[in-house]
């Protein structure tokens, strides 16, 4: 099935900008348009779509072009308030609190906002309480009803704010922004970062691409899905039927999912394990975050599916994918920004897993970097330590076929055991 996600990136794959940007920025747009109009209920709380999505990669790599995309489709289908260019919170929140007249003459707040900036940090004025604001505006489960934010200048009073933002940086310029508490305080916890370093392909755009995108023709689409309101359909039920069909026993009761309720399901359970196991270090908050992040992805992608309230298979298998890869962009993009994503625990793990973990102390590139991918930026990282052990004689690299092995020799064993037990370097 082609999605209108997929249909928005295929028209822009001539361009010089990466693929993810059209891809995230597409996703975005879903975002700003569908603001807190649907939801999926999680018991205690409502997950709604709204999104921070950031595009990270050096000046010049295209971030701009899928930005304007994404305000262009916004601005078609007309539901959604749009700040775009230089501002402060103040004047965003300002914006919010004010009352304007709809359709028909009624007075009403505009409490939904879809930020848009092709250079974030140049946005929002040097403000220490920007991100804080920001971090407590996405969190629209938290802010049913009234919301007020008391500053020195202004006191504003929002009805049940909604904020989805697309925004770009670059090293150079994130490094004000990237300040501890932006990265520990919970601001990247919420925001997904679309980490590219090469463009998709050389374009001169000498000549007309033999696809040129139609904005009005895509936005059709979204104004169909704008006319949604209400839940989704929930992951699991205490009762079964057609839909919910999968049994569960928790605490000696039945509970029945769906299909795509177990899958969810099984991935969480996978996912905290590997975390707690692990031990897996990150002062962001990422993870703690990570489910929700996922259902949010995945009920827009299903609304790229279809016009539906239905999280679909396929809509939750592609946002695992999607989202888990984006986990290395947050140690990428915060990376020695607040003494963040250092080696150390990364190689004591490795070296475990050789050790106590292996009976043959043997294991192949690929299923080391799958399994400890939360743990590093990017491949380039995990490589580099592994041919530091290789030169300090700790491991033995081979090839297999098309396989990449790495190898703890036995005098290695012999001694990082007797190490480990207590005994010094010295055998006994």
């Amino acid at each position: 099935m082609t999605s209108w996600v997929d249909s928005i990136v295929e028209q822009h794959k001539e361009f010089e900008s990466p693929l993810s940007y059209w891809r995230w920025s597409a996703i975005s747009a879903l975002s700003a348009i569908m603001k807190d109009q649907v939801y999926l209920d999680r018991w205690f709380y409502k997950v709604y779509p709204n999104t921070y999505i950031m595009l990270y990669g050096e000046s010049g790599i295209k971030k701009g072009p899928p930005i304007a995309m994404a305000n262009k489709l916004v601005q078609l289908v007309g539901n959604t308030n749009i700040i775009r260019g230089r501002s402060s919170i103040q004047a965003i929140l300002k914006d919010m609190a004010t009352a304007i007249t709809s359709p028909g003459g009624g007075i009403k707040l505009n409490n939904s906002v879809f930020i848009s900036s092709s250079e974030l940090s140049s946005s929002l004025v040097e403000d220490p309480a920007a991100t804080k604001i920001l971090t407590d505006l996405y969190d629209r489960n938290y802010n049913e009803g009234e919301w007020k934010s008391l500053l020195k200048s202004d006191t504003f009073k929002l009805t049940s704010p909604v904020v989805s933002m697309l925004s770009g940086t670059n090293e150079a310029m994130s490094d004000d922004l990237l300040r501890s508490s932006a990265v520990k305080g919970g601001f990247f916890a919420r925001t997904m970062i679309i980490n590219e370093t090469k463009r998709n392909k050389v374009n001169s755009l000498t000549f007309q691409p033999d696809i040129m995108p139609d904005y009005v023709a895509a936005s059709q689409y979204l104004i169909e899905l704008s006319k949604l309101r209400g839940p989704f359909k929930n992951l699991s039920s205490k009762v079964q039927d057609d839909y919910y069909c999968i049994e569960h026993k928790i605490n000696g009761r039945s509970h029945f999912s769906s299909k795509v309720g177990n899958l969810y399901h099984k991935w969480y359970d996978a996912f905290i394990e590997t975390v707690d196991s692990q031990d897996v270090k990150d002062e962001t908050g990422t993870l703690n975050r990570f489910g929700d992040s996922v259902i949010k992805v995945a009920m827009l992608l299903s609304l790229s599916q279809h016009p539906k309230l239905e999280i679909t298979v396929e809509a939750m298998q592609e946002a695992i994918k999607i989202c888990e890869q984006l986990l290395g962009n947050v140690r990428r993009t915060t990376m020695g920004k607040s003494g963040l994503s250092t080696s150390s625990h990364l190689k004591g793990l490795i070296i475990n897993e050789l050790l106590n973990e292996r009976a043959d102390h043997k294991i192949s590139r690929a299923v080391l970097s799958k399994k400890y991918y939360m743990h590093y930026g990017d491949i380039t990282e995990l490589d580099n330590i592994m041919v530091a052990f290789h030169q300090a004689g700790m491991i033995l690299t081979s090839n297999m076929g098309d396989s990449i092995i790495y190898t703890m020799p036995p005098n290695q064993v012999e001694q990082l055991t007797i190490y480990l037990a207590g005994k010094g370097n010295r055998k006994q």
